[in-house]
């Protein structure tokens, strides 16, 4: 069986076509996140219109509150937070070094096999932390290195926001002609599940970080503003969140001393079950259709495959396949109940 050269041909180009793709999947990445940003404003956009204010005016209005809203809590809790940082990254070593001493004492009286188990475990956890510590600076130098993404995102979303229906229109042109209408439909009703799902998000993450640095300043836990903001965080990573964020603060907390790590503990269960039966039911209550177990993968894959870009459309996208699963089902369905009629 000959393969014709017309074949070949489209095979290559499908191929250099995923190749490209891969090439500027980060510039890709940025766009979407633009998208997204841009249908989440296009409502006060329209809000604005019916006062007769210029569109450009208005949303550029709107972009500099949000910027002046993120900037404001920027100086205010990013200074302490990375001296929180740089003070935690200096002292677990320190910390690391004083209780494998105390262990090394405690285990002269144990069986030489057990004891030097114990040893090279305690080495090897030592130079982990060593490597986490110093990695820590890593991470927030990586944070101011994607403000040229986050610069371009900002650009491109403001330019798709000053358009009416500025995101369809983009859509309509990158869409052929016969599959215009389904791509617009299918872009509305994910646009109005992520909405619902991230408002809730960020809400739950603001409440759960507050109530934590509350919660731990009280107590007497140190680096409470740190672990509040790490506990906003990962809230956005369902049921592994919390328990992560709770490991981090009582790993802190037993610095200090076993008491109080202990109360750190019951801190922890009981903003658990405040969390459970009181603020998600009233903050996530209108986030349906998002499984927490998808998110979680989702969000996995997406760190993997792109960082931080990779995580941040990891949800839309899994959004996105959910929909047309959803569709290419009923369409299947449709076509079985049509035949059985036949």
């Amino acid at each position: 069986m000959s393969i014709s050269l017309g074949t070949l041909f489209k095979a290559a180009l499908v191929v250099l076509g995923i190749w490209f793709l891969f090439l500027v999947k980060e510039v890709l990445a940025i766009l979407f996140l633009a998208i997204i940003i841009a249908s989440a404003l296009a409502p006060l956009g329209e809000f604005f219109d019916r006062f007769y204010l210029p569109r450009a005016v208005s949303v550029l209005g709107v972009y500099l509150v949000l910027i002046g809203v993120v900037v404001g809590v920027f100086y205010l809790i990013i200074p302490p937070l990375i001296n929180d940082l740089k003070e935690l990254a200096l002292v677990v070593p320190e910390y690391y070094e004083t209780v494998s001493k105390q262990i090394f004492k405690t285990t002269r009286g144990i069986s030489p096999d057990y004891a030097k188990s114990a040893q090279e475990f305690l080495i090897n956890f030592g130079d982990k932390i060593k490597g986490f510590t110093a990695g820590i600076f890593g991470a927030v130098s990586g944070i101011f290195g994607g403000v040229v993404a986050f610069g371009a995102i900002l650009v491109i979303s403001f330019y798709l926001a000053i358009q009416k229906k500025g995101v369809e229109e983009f859509l309509r042109l990158v869409t052929p002609e016969v599959n215009e209408e389904y791509v617009l439909n299918l872009w509305r009703r994910v646009e109005k599940k992520l909405s619902k799902w991230l408002q809730g998000q960020l809400l739950l993450a603001f409440v759960v970080g507050i109530l934590v640095f509350i919660g731990l300043s009280f107590i007497g836990v140190p680096y409470a503003l740190l672990l509040g903001f790490i506990a906003a965080i990962f809230e956005i990573l369902p049921i592994a969140g919390p328990v992560l964020s709770a490991v981090v603060g009582v790993s802190v907390a037993i610095l200090v001393s076993p008491v109080l790590a202990l109360f750190t503990v019951l801190f922890y269960i009981i903003l658990q079950q405040v969390e459970n039966h009181v603020l998600v039911p009233i903050l996530m209550k209108r986030a349906t259709g998002l499984n927490p177990v998808v998110v979680i993968v989702a969000l996995l894959v997406g760190a993997k495959l792109g960082g931080v870009l990779g995580m941040l459309i990891s949800v839309p996208i899994t959004t996105i396949a959910g929909e047309l699963l959803e569709d290419f089902a009923k369409q299947k369905s449709a076509h079985k109940k049509s035949g059985e009629r036949a």
